[in-house]
């Protein structure tokens, strides 16, 4: 199981993630994109990658590392 992770401290809400996750793990909230559904993830990795702030990692399983791919 992947989980998606975001480090709320370095997102800005600038919605790409929501934009480039085809599972449509993410909503905006109070200015911040949240996994609200990330266990949906699926590892494709399109939104560690088109995160211009670096904030989005893939976590393997609950208590997983998160890494940027």
């Amino acid at each position: 199981m992947f989980i998606a992770v975001v480090n709320w401290k370095k997102c800005t809400g600038c919605g790409e993630c929501i934009n480039a996750c085809p599972a449509r793990c993410f909503e905006m909230s109070d200015g911040k994109c949240i996994p609200q559904r990330a266990t949906y993830c699926t590892d494709c990795g399109n939104c560690p990658d088109i995160c211009p702030e670096d904030a989005i990692g893939i976590a393997v399983g609950w208590g997983g590392q998160a890494s940027r791919r």
